[in-house]
């Protein structure tokens, strides 16, 4: 739970504007079937357990309200934004016996099929943008496929469009009706869509159930940055003047110290943090800029003084620093029956790409024997 993240009262809003609960209610699509029996059974079981409500609210603080304007962005019914608390109660650490991970419980094939990188060092499926992207277009792309219908789209998400297929098909065969509540599918799924609705009707309807809802204020509390370079995560914490343990906690897929290398990531910061850390990033590229600057400058000095041509005194520089490059490399592996770089890498705490690149291989094959630098 992140209820450690705490932002300022916005007094000039009113009580409506002020709680996202509401303003997201107020877009609701979905709940013209919460009478359905099975969603009144789902929201009776829901009612007699208060404490686990207020534990999706909670989680869901600092993800919510981009994922709602997400929602709103893509032209989209606001319940979904409440689907990480059916996927994974709202905690993007989550994981399942099956491989899916993250707020959006994505499986690994569908998140490669959308360009997501998994690696070493990050998993995007953890990442609250990246996931929520890839969500969002595969539920629209389900609901297309399910001609414009929402709970076949959302069952389809849960157990697979082909098994949503079949059942649809098997009820035509039958002559029986093919909308979701009449469809045999797996108990999982039959859960699924109760689960949901039954959640969106106690948010829109807190206080006719007697459930106090924990307000969540209308505006980001967490917000996203890019970085272009490896960053250790304690010198992002160090640079938005917020711990690691923020840091950490706001971006789950990062797997571990530092950002990955040669990749352009997006991570979270508390919003209130985020113009900090912008400046102080800023300040620390033209701080580098300068030292850049003054190493020229040096350089052409010395070979004037010395009457060195510029260009043979940047290709000596060049052999320098390559000869320092290898030299640095001393620690060699050899290759071991049933070896692939991946698993080298993940052993030596790198990269395959990086493997390639330090010992000139211009692809993955690898002979028993074969010395590599790492």
């Amino acid at each position: 739970m992140l209820g450690w993240i705490n932002m300022p009262a916005q007094a000039l809003l009113s009580p409506s504007e002020q709680n996202l609960w509401l303003v997201m209610s107020q877009n609701f699509t979905l709940v013209t079937d919460q009478n359905h029996n099975d969603v009144r059974q789902q929201l009776n079981r829901d009612l007699r357990d208060p404490k686990y409500i207020h534990k999706l609210t909670v989680n869901a603080r600092p993800y919510l309200y981009y994922i709602f304007q997400q929602t709103k962005k893509l032209h989209l019914p606001a319940e979904l934004a409440l689907l990480p608390m059916v996927e994974s109660d709202y905690m993007p650490s989550g994981s399942s016996d099956v491989g899916a991970a993250g707020l959006w419980q994505l499986m690994p094939g569908l998140a490669a099929n959308y360009g997501v990188k998994m690696n070493y060092f990050y998993d995007g499926r953890r990442s609250t943008t990246v996931s929520t992207n890839v969500a969002l277009h595969f539920l629209s792309y389900l609901y297309q496929m399910f001609d414009h219908n929402w709970l076949l789209a959302l069952a389809a998400y849960n157990a697979g469009p082909g098994t949503v297929m079949e059942a649809i098909h098997y009820n035509k065969e039958h002559g029986l009706p093919t909308n979701f509540w009449a469809l045999p599918l797996p108990k999982q799924t039959e859960r699924y869509i109760p689960k949901l609705l039954a959640l969106a009707t106690i948010i829109q309807h807190p206080h006719a159930y007697g459930m106090h809802l924990s307000p969540i204020p209308n505006k980001a509390v967490a917000s996203s940055v890019t970085i272009n370079k490896q960053m250790k995560l304690k010198t992002i914490a160090s640079l938005a003047h917020t711990s690691v343990n923020t840091v950490k906690k706001l971006n789950p897929a990062l797997r571990h110290s530092s950002t990955p290398p040669h990749q352009s990531i997006t991570v979270m910061l508390p919003t209130h943090n985020k113009p900090m850390f912008v400046k102080q990033l800023k300040a620390e590229k033209e701080n580098q800029k300068t030292v850049k600057s003054k190493v020229k400058k040096h350089l052409a000095v010395k070979t004037k003084k010395h009457n060195v041509k510029k260009q043979l005194a940047i290709k000596a520089t060049k052999h320098k620093v390559k000869k320092m490059t290898e030299n640095n490399h001393t620690n060699l592996y050899s290759v071991r029956r049933g070896d692939d770089l991946n698993r080298i890498a993940a052993r030596h705490h790198t990269t395959a790409k990086h493997l390639m690149v330090i010992n000139h291989l211009s692809n993955d094959d690898l002979q028993v024997g074969k010395r590599l630098k790492v």
